[in-house]
This record gives C-alpha cells, structure tokens and sequence, in this order.
C-alpha cells in the first residue's frame, strides 16, 4: 500500500479516535468549551478536564490559572504522576509566588520524588506567607533533615519544641532533633540531648544514647518520611484559624476571664519535686512568692503544663526565664506580676504560645515590639505599671484578642494600631493619663465593654456609634464637654457613666439610647435634667447631682416614669485633686 495513503489512513482514524474520546475539543469554540469543561469540573471527571484544559491552554497560554487546575487534575487522576504536576505548578508559582496551596501541592510533588532540597523551597515560602506553626516547622525540620541540611533541620525542631502538642508528637520531634545533631557531626551535643530526655519531660531512652555513643546510628532509618496527606481544605483550617476556642468571658460586668478565675484557686506550692512522680499529670502550678532568682531546673519535665504563675519573684536574668519558659511547649497561661520586669527581653517572641498573659505591676516603662510575634493571646493585661505611656505599634497584630487591661499606669493614648484588633471584647483603662482615642475605635465592632473612666479625654471619636455591640460604657471623671451624635446608634448599651466631667448641658444624644439600665450624669455642670430621660424604656437607676438637681426637676423626671430611681450622689466635688470648674 502507497505509504501516503498508509499515512493519511492513520490520521484519520486518529482524528475519529480523537473526536470519539475528547469530544473534538479541538473544533469548539471558546464558549463550547467552557460548558463541557464546566460540566466535567462539576462531575469531578478529571480524566476529561485534563484534554479540555489542554486545549484551553494551547489557545490561552498566558492564563495561569489553567495550570493550577491541570495540576490538580493530574494529581487525581494519577498521583504518582508527579513530574506533569509539578511542571504546570511551576508555571503557575512563577505567576503567583506567594500562592501557599500551589505550593504546598508542590512540595507534596517534590517529596514524592525525594526531591526534598526542593520541597524545602517551598515549605520556607510558606511560612514566610503565613507564620510558623507546629505543623509547618516539623515539615521543614523533615525536608531539611532528608535533604543532609541538619543545620537547618536542628533550628526547625527547637522552635517546634516550642509550640503546643501532644507527648509523642514533641517525643518525635525531639528525637529528630538529636539526630540532626549526631549526623551534623555534633555527636557530643546528641549524647547531651539524649542524657537529658527526662529534663525535657520524656522517658530516658538508654538504648538511643547507646547507639549514639557507638556510632550506630544509621540516616536512612531516620530520613523515611510519610509525606502529609492532608487536604486543601485541612491546609487552609490549620493555617489559617490560628485563634483558639478559649472562652476569655463569662457574662459578668467585668468580663472576669474564666480561665483567670480558675486559676487564682490553684494551690501554691514550695517545692516542685514533689510533683514530679505525677509529672504528666500537672496541667497547673502556682510557684508564686517563693524568692526565685531563676526557674528550678525540675520545671521543664512538666511537658503538659499549662497554666503557671510566677509573679512575685525577682528572676536576675530575664533572657534566661523566658529561655527556660519556652522549654513548656504546652503553657498557654502565664501570670508573670511583680517580677520586676520592667522591660520585656529581646526574646519574649518565644513565647508566642501564650493566650493569656498577666504582667502587671512590674514597673514596666514600654512593651518590647515583640509582643506582636504572640499572634495567639487573646487576654493581656499590663495593669498597675506606672511608667507606661505608650502600647507598642506592633499590637495592632494581635488579631485573637478579646480582652486588654492597661489600667492604673502612665497610659497617655491608645494608639491607633489597636482599632486592628478587631476581636476585642473588653478594653480596660481607667486611672490613666490617656488623652486621645483612636479616631478609627469603631473599628472593634465586637466591643461589648469600654472602661475609660479617670483620664484626660476632651474628645470622642464619632465613630464609636459603629459600636453596635458595646453594652458597658464607662466615661466618667475625664475633661468631655460633649458628645457626638453616634452615640446614639448604640442601642445594646445598658450602662453609661458620664459623672465628673465638663457638660453644660445635658448630652440628649443619651435620650435615644432605650436600652440603657443604669445612667450616672452627676457632678458636671448642667443644672436641669429634662424630663424626658423619664421616657427611656429601660432606665432604671439615676445618679444625679446632689447639690444642683432640684427636687422639682426630679419629681418631674418621676412623674413621667414613676418606677424609676434617682439617686442623688454625694460625692465631694474634687476630681484628682482639682476643684470642679463650674
């Protein structure tokens, strides 16, 4: 037969083949080829996305996101088919580098392959995109670890060490961290780590730091990783809901923290040593007022500890305490008052898992910027330290806070980084110096209590009335004259105290505000109450001005509302030491 023909013959039957199982992509149009790409994606049909993709990207090879797709139906198809995943990722990250699934999908590719050089790569761009976390840091003491890279390795493992996680997850990472070690040619500092398991809060392991000390330990029985199987959307809760569960509040006035109240009942003890034959199960210690210079060495075998209070000692070197403080990969609770700080050590960021912290009267004269590495606490309170004037710019990163106590110091602003903690419940900060509000405070629209009570504040901002969730407003005993208009937008407020400032007139934005329980309008410079606030539909307390409220004016207040009490205050018209100016 003529080879021509022959030819002609083959592609043919070729394009029939073709037309039959791709359903002739080739001759769609753009909108033909979208429906029967949509549909296939809807059917998860990945063995028919990938020749419709093919095709849509032969005509559209400058949309990047196509690849990103085929990778993903590639690695359905057959995810041991790793090289065409990869490739398309690539083309992919070098479009959008900062993409973490993409690369996470890669790394999961080049790990297949042992290609772990590569798949470090990748893993380092991800925390740089999204933060440290425990998962991420074993990961890449892994990668570095299968890649002869122990230096690397060795730094992953401790700062993992540091974060939360159960007894054998911490065992096994520290296990890679003496391997890291020994094999980076450190057999002393191997042999050291394995003699001090127990300090660590693990079983000694004689039969380990026998084989070390005879040079019997054998890498690929280490380097034999399981690579994560985990999903996108596993990836994403793990990366991205870093704020925990923990429930800061009851439903009190003062939001008194739960977790506050239940271990302020934590018995004191003397002498740790004690506790030590029940090690793992003290999840809470309360070495407070016991004349420490440093933390006792026995400390860091409490591998589940959670909770500790130290306040009430002088530790001499601050480095150290937090050093030996991030040996407790578990605590989450530190009560750390009248230490002496006076200033947070250049390291405190290794404590960044921490979700409750009380540092208060410590003398603290500023906040190290380092305290927007603890992206965890959601509780902070600095109370009682004078010489504080100012938070730090960097607490506009605590994303997970609900509760900041700054009152009883220096405070003179709270700056406007804070309206970024969107998830603040309670700001605590009376008895301070503080003159100005943020302008962009209505910002923290899950704010339910505002204490600012004791301060120098002659203005606030209008955009409090965007504080539709604010239940509690304390204002009283500062230099306001008025109030702006917003405030009336807030209709859960159910407690507002204005008494010792500068109004000539009564504020009748209040009158607009029916849900309000208790009103304290007295010792400021108005004489008459209109009868109006009688009118309040849940008003049920008044504190008026003893010395200037007549009893005309409040009988006519009571005429409208008959169940109402008014209560004539008998406060001295002394604030801070300074007669009242009327």
């Amino acid at each position: 037969m003529n080879i021509k023909i022959l030819f002609q013959k083959k592609l043919f039957f070729a394009l029939v083949f073709n037309c039959l199982f791709f359903g002739c992509s080739s001759f769609l149009s753009d909108e033909e080829l979208k429906e029967r790409y949509d549909k296939a994606i809807g059917n998860k049909n990945w063995s028919a996305v990938i020749p419709l993709l093919d095709e849509v990207i032969a005509r559209h090879p400058k949309q990047k996101e196509n690849y990103y797709t085929r990778a993903i139906a590639k690695s359905n198809v057959n995810p041991k088919q790793t090289q065409g995943v990869i490739e398309d990722l690539s083309v992919y990250i070098d479009f959008a580098p900062e993409d973490y699934k993409a690369r996470y999908i890669r790394f999961q590719a080049y790990s297949i392959l042992n290609q772990f050089d590569l798949a470090l790569v990748d893993i380092n761009k991800i925390i740089e995109v999204k933060g440290k976390n425990a998962f991420l840091l074993s990961w890449k003491g892994n990668c570095a670890f299968a890649a002869k890279k122990f230096k690397v390795a060795e730094k992953s493992y401790e700062e993992r060490l540091r974060l939360q996680g159960s007894y054998e997850d911490l065992k096994n990472n520290y296990y890679y961290l003496i391997a890291s070690k020994y094999f980076d040619g450190n057999k002393e500092g191997a042999l050291w780590d394995c003699a001090f398991l127990e300090n660590r809060g693990f079983k000694n392991d004689e039969k380990l730091f026998k084989l070390i000390s005879e040079d019997k330990l054998v890498f690929e029985e280490f380097a034999n990783f399981d690579v994560p199987q985990i999903t996108i959307k596993q990836l994403e809760e793990l990366l991205n809901n870093f704020c925990t569960d923990l429930d800061i509040f009851q439903s009190e006035v003062y939001f008194r923290a739960n977790i506050a109240n239940q271990f302020f009942r934590v018995p004191h003890t003397k002498n740790i040593e004690e506790l030590l034959p029940k090690k793992e199960e003290v999840y809470s210690l309360n070495i407070s007022n016991n004349n420490l210079k440093t933390l006792p060495e026995e400390l860091s075998q409490f591998i589940n500890l959670q909770f500790l209070n130290i306040s009430g000692n002088k530790f001499k070197d601050k480095e150290k305490l937090v050093e030996n403080l991030s040996k407790l990969p578990n605590l989450r609770f530190l009560f750390a008052n009248k230490c002496y700080l006076k200033a947070l050590p250049d390291n405190f960021d290794l404590l960044n898992n921490l979700e409750v912290l009380e540092i208060e009267a410590n003398g603290l004269t500023e906040l190290n910027e380092k305290i927007g590495e603890l992206k965890k606490l959601k509780y902070i309170s600095v109370r009682s330290n004078g010489r504080l004037t100012n938070l730090p710019k960097s607490i506009g990163q605590l994303r997970c806070l609900q509760y900041l106590n700054v009152s009883g110091g220096g405070m003179s602003k709270l700056r406007n980084e804070l309206a970024d903690c969107s998830e603040l419940v309670s700001i605590v900060a009376n008895a301070s110096k503080i003159k100005t509000l943020p302008e962009n405070i209505g910002n923290l629209i899950n704010l339910k209590h505002l204490n600012l009570s004791y301060n120098k504040i002659e203005n606030i901002p209008a955009s409090i009335g965007n504080l539709t969730e604010l239940e509690h407003l304390g204002i009283g005993s500062n230099e306001i004259t008025q109030l702006p208009k917003e405030i009336s937008n807030l209709k859960k407020l159910n407690f507002l105290g204005l008494p010792f400032n500068r109004f000539k007139e009564f504020p009748k934005e209040v009158l607009e505000l029916d849900a309000v329980h208790n009103l304290w309008v007295h010792n400021n410079s108005f004489k008459t109450i209109p009868k109006e606030v009688g009118n309040m539909e849940s008003l049920t307390h008044l504190l008026v001005d003893h010395q200037v409220i007549t009893d005309n004016n409040i009988k006519a207040i009571k005429e409208v509302n008959p169940e109402l009490r008014v209560i004539r205050n008998d406060s001295q018209r002394y604030v801070k030491g300074r007669k009242r100016k009327n």
